[in-house]
């Protein structure tokens, strides 16, 4: 059992991660993604949305982040970008290469994915696309979405939120997810690479809810454990 953590993090960082990336750790296909309405939850600065957007597919995201301007945001994401950076460079032998082979190719996919978003969020002038919002409180109807995701958020911190917290985060993604619906969470350890313990007990209450829990395998793994998402069908 590790005790110590991989990567050392205060707070909640920024992401960047880019549609490939998500494509891999969520393991989407077209079908997927062009059932219906893609929400991503704490989205970040990924490019995610602004690539299905330009794809064809109907996508949102939502982060507290998004309170910001673009200005703000970019400035954030350059400090946020140097920082991990810096962190991955110490511990580099703790992570597994095989998806971004080596620090550069990784620093040049945040860099890319941070350019793309800034500028989809500046063409988002009324905020309809990026939506200023956080756990476990969203600002959409019941069953509005096809597809929910949310990555590299709820249980990596797992030594910051507790379980009653994970549990009403994850029941306001089932409220907004439409019948036939699915929602996909990323990964399921946290920074210690350990797999978040109250796991069974999650799946176990939210099964009572009419909806389908499993664990599937992703391709995509950072993390030498992280090979696993979980998977809500309501």
């Amino acid at each position: 059992m590790n005790n110590k953590e991989l990567y050392a993090q205060q707070g909640v960082a920024m992401t960047c991660r880019s549609f490939e990336e998500y494509q891999s750790m969520f393991m989407l296909d077209k079908a997927t993604l062009a059932k219906g309405k893609i929400l991503d939850i704490a989205a970040g600065a990924s490019s995610f949305t602004a690539e299905c957007i330009h794809r064809g597919y109907d996508a949102m995201a939502c982060d507290p982040l998004y309170k910001l301007n673009s200005e703000q945001i970019y400035e954030f994401g350059q400090q946020q970008l140097l920082i991990a950076s810096e962190k991955l460079s110490s511990k580099k032998e703790a992570f597994v290469w095989n998806y971004y082979h080596d620090i550069q190719q990784h620093d040049d996919i945040r860099e890319h994915s941070l350019d793309k978003f800034i500028e989809s969020y500046k063409n988002d002038m009324d905020r309809e696309v990026y939506v200023n919002a956080m756990l476990p409180n969203l600002p959409f109807q019941d069953d509005m979405f096809s597809c929910v995701i949310c990555n590299h958020f709820l249980f990596l911190y797992q030594e910051q939120f507790d379980y009653s917290f994970h549990l009403a985060a994850i029941k306001e993604m089932i409220r907004v997810t439409k019948k036939g619906g699915i929602i996909l969470l990323y990964p399921l350890v946290g920074f210690k690479d350990e797999l978040y313990p109250h796991l069974d007990n999650l799946q176990q209450e939210l099964s009572q809810m009419c909806v389908n829990v499993s664990i599937r395998t992703t391709e995509f793994r950072f993390l030498p454990s992280a090979d696993g998402m979980l998977a809500i069908l309501k």
